[in-house]
């Protein structure tokens, strides 16, 4: 089984993930789970749709599993975010009575936070992460404010990076400006994706930005030191293999499946972009 690792075998970077002028600074992911080869399951031992039978090698994290840690991580980010842990200005228990005399939202001075959902692999992953959300701020009796926007930011074809950053839906983020924004991620490998990505939101002066990624690939140049981004809240950190499942896909496939799971040498050939879409990709 997977085991949670103590803090203090942590990787930790200098680099902060932190925000434009004023703004509380980020720091990274410290609470994660590490994930090994030794630990994944047969996909035998599992519910398994009949389509991607012969396709995956190996299943990583198991629904449950993945659903557990996603309630901490909100458990996590409600504290951080909504000053839980009193290092917040404002207490979102000590806001009711401006609520309730306030002739309009925009006189009450209290938490808000505005979710930045990555389509189309992040969707999954924030949709569950915002139920529970939701669920814990309504369970604590806490007044905050929690808005959502979308965007797409492709950068795959295959199993390989286009080595370019597209970002399509930014006509959305002029809404960004002196909010508290949480950029939900799936899946992290090198970081230069989203390190591209924030440095394209900061122009739009969020008050504080972070990141919250369920999956991160633990791979070679991480390993050696060579990557130095990290994200705010972290899932799992996982072995450097081509996943899929949970919303994550591979060419639009895979994205159905629960589990997440190892595409195997197969599946990438069978489910491969069709020449027309490679030339497209590269375009």
């Amino acid at each position: 089984m997977a085991t949670l690792v103590p803090d203090s075998l942590h990787v930790e970077t200098t680099a902060t993930n932190g925000v434009n002028g004023g703004g509380k600074t980020s720091k990274p992911a410290t609470s994660y789970i590490e994930v090994h080869e030794s630990t994944f399951w047969d996909t035998d031992q599992f519910s398994f749709p009949k389509q991607y039978k012969g396709f995956v090698e190996k299943v990583v994290l198991p629904h449950g599993l993945i659903m557990d840690r996603i309630e901490r991580l909100a458990q996590d980010i409600i504290t951080d975010v909504f000053g839980l842990d009193g290092t917040g200005s404002l207490s979102p228990r000590t806001t009711w009575d401006r609520t309730v005399t306030a002739k309009h939202h925009s006189a009450v001075d209290h938490p808000r936070l505005h979710v930045l959902c990555i389509l189309k692999g992040g969707y999954k992953f924030f949709s569950d992460l915002m139920d529970c959300i939701t669920r814990l701020i309504r369970s604590l009796g806490l007044i905050a404010s929690v808005s959502v926007d979308f965007i797409r930011v492709k950068s795959y074809l295959n199993d390989k990076s286009t080595g370019k950053v597209n970002i399509i839906g930014g006509d959305v983020l002029e809404t960004l400006e002196g909010k508290t924004v949480l950029v939900v991620e799936d899946l992290i490998d090198t970081g230069k994706t989203m390190e591209t990505l924030l440095a394209t939101l900061k122009d739009y002066k969020p008050a504080r930005l972070l990141v919250a990624c369920l999956l991160l690939k633990n791979t070679e140049m991480r390993k050696n030191g060579q990557l130095s981004y990290w994200p705010d809240f972290l899932g799992f950190k996982v072995p450097d293999h081509f996943i899929v499942g949970y919303a994550t896909d591979y060419n639009e496939f895979f994205r159905d499946l629960h589990h997440i799971c190892v595409v195997n040498d197969t599946g990438k050939e069978y489910f491969r972009a069709s020449p027309s879409e490679e030339t497209a990709a590269k375009v």
